[in-house]
């Protein structure tokens, strides 16, 4: 009896040691997206500053591929400023409804590294972290209804 009473403890012990640690993750991934959003809602924080310092970029990046991340990053700036930074939502792709995670194609990448950011219950930014890092804010159709993170 004693055995089993040590085992279903040592279960109950790993599985919330496991919970804490996936909170403590999610709470450093938001951190992160925090920390991004900011230095974006500065105005004197160049676009480039920005994709260096906070986004994981892989590949090399035509001139009009990082041109078009300098926009998306200037949009997303412009978006922020008719916004309370503080109030801004940070759901991850476990919280969100089945209708709106059937919109979207993982494709592979981890979904615990997905988050959408709502502001007065709007999606108004998504993001797939990698490696610590910004690794897309770019979410797009790629039809038959589906979304996916295209990464940079």
């Amino acid at each position: 009896m004693n055995k089993i009473l040590f085992a279903l403890a040592l279960i109950i012990l790993l599985v919330s040691s496991s919970n804490a640690q996936q909170e403590q993750t999610s709470k450093d991934d938001v951190l992160i997206v925090k920390a991004f959003l900011n230095d974006i809602a500065v105005p004197e924080t160049r676009a480039d500053v920005i994709l260096a310092k906070h986004v994981q970029i892989e590949k090399s990046l035509t001139n009009e591929e990082y041109d078009y991340l300098e926009a998306s990053i200037d949009e997303i700036r412009l978006n922020l400023q008719t916004k309370n930074i503080e109030t801004i939502d940070y759901v991850p792709f476990d919280k969100l409804s089945r209708r709106d995670k059937r919109d979207i194609d993982p494709e592979g990448k981890p979904t615990s590294k997905m988050y959408f950011l709502y502001y007065n219950d709007r999606l108004m930014l998504a993001v797939y972290l990698e490696n610590g890092k910004i690794g897309s804010f770019t979410l797009v159709s790629k039809g038959n209804n589906l979304a996916h993170f295209v990464t940079y």
